[in-house]
């Protein structure tokens, strides 16, 4: 190496150390003024992290619009979460739940709950509707990874300017759609018998291009229109390459480190209804994907509860798309099945 190019090295690393020299009093500069408001203002969910030690519970409970929704005829309108508070004496379970949040959301609030905790135990909800395309590519994840910027472990100003440059989801209507329909090619189904549709995409297109249900039986747009949904929501088979299980990985390793106690409540689905509507075939995709989850994390000491069967038609208050919004009833039938599992 010559003198000269000694010389250029030189120059350029005193350039380089000045600029980061630069980026480092712009980020204390940042953090110490705008930062703050920034934060309460694009990150809602922050907030949720700090509950466990403010408000000094030891049970956590991570769940979106199934743990707060009520029918309008509920006299009782507790969430599932102060259920659970309720049967349990002795303990104190926090709510940490917002609408249309999932695994992936779970993850960032648990890992920025701050190392001092009286955290014990941690239930995250599992909405099976979570891992098909329909939800991942949702619309309602534009605003939601807006937040989860601000809850990464990097420096303010590097998670501002991420912010500013639209690095999070922000698909047109039409990117989006097509985001979701590619989701459903690539969800194929491999059955143990003969199916005549390869993936939910050919049996959402085989359904809604006629008026009758699976079995032949004629029945008005509207109930073809609901069984469409149910197919595109849950016509899938998980593996290890879902972003949703990769999600509960990374919760399941997190909470080993943590040293929580971890279950995974798995919702309730309409199954009276989709067994009408959809039939056998996706009511046994919908119990081999529950089976796949507790097959997979309770070997690694997570209890899965299991309460897919748990709520009743009529305890569903929602009749126009398939949602996991429950009666006082069925909230309480989900509410005990998981203290049930917390007493073992």
């Amino acid at each position: 190496m010559t003198e000269n190019d000694q010389h250029i090295i030189l120059k350029l690393g005193k350039k380089f150390l000045l600029l980061a020299t630069i980026l480092v009093m712009l980020d204390i500069l940042y953090r110490v003024t705008l930062y703050p408001r920034d934060r309460e203002r694009y990150c809602t969910l922050m907030q949720y992290a700090q509950i466990p030690v403010k408000d000094s519970t030891d049970i956590i409970y991570l769940g979106e619009s199934s743990n707060h929704s009520y029918s309008p005829a509920d006299k009782d309108q507790r969430a599932i979460s102060d259920m659970i508070d309720d049967m349990l004496p002795g303990h104190k379970v926090a709510r940490l739940s917002k609408d249309a949040c999932h695994a992936g959301i779970y993850y960032d609030i648990l890992r920025n709950i701050p190392r001092k905790n009286p955290v014990q135990t941690v239930i995250v909800t599992v909405n099976m509707r979570s891992f098909s395309s329909e939800w991942i590519y949702s619309d309602l994840e534009k605003p939601l990874q807006k937040e989860q910027i601000f809850m990464r472990k990097a420096p303010a100003l590097y998670k501002r300017m991420l912010l500013a440059f639209k690095a999070y989801a922000h698909w047109t209507e039409s990117e989006r759609t097509k985001l979701v329909r590619e989701g459903f090619k690539k969800q194929t189904l491999d059955l143990p018998y003969y199916f005549p549709y390869k993936n939910a995409n050919d049996w959402d297109h085989a359904i809604g291009s006629q008026c009758y249900l699976y079995n032949g039986k004629k029945v008005s747009q509207d109930t073809i229109a609901l069984t469409c949904h149910y197919i595109k929501d849950f016509a899938y088979q998980l593996d290890d390459k879902n972003p949703r299980i990769q999600d509960l990985d990374k919760i399941v390793k997190l909470c080993q480190r943590r040293g929580w106690n971890l279950i995974f409540n798995v919702l309730a689905d309409n199954m009276d209804q989709i067994k009408v509507l959809a039939g056998p075939d996706l009511e046994f995709l919908m119990k081999s994907n529950v089976q796949y989850l507790i097959h997979r994390y309770e070997p690694q000491g997570v209890k899965v509860v299991n309460n897919q069967y748990m709520v009743r038609d009529r305890d569903f208050f929602e009749r126009e798309f398939p949602t996991e919004h429950y009666n006082q009833h069925g909230r309480h039938m989900v509410a005990e099945h998981i203290v049930e599992r917390l007493k073992e």
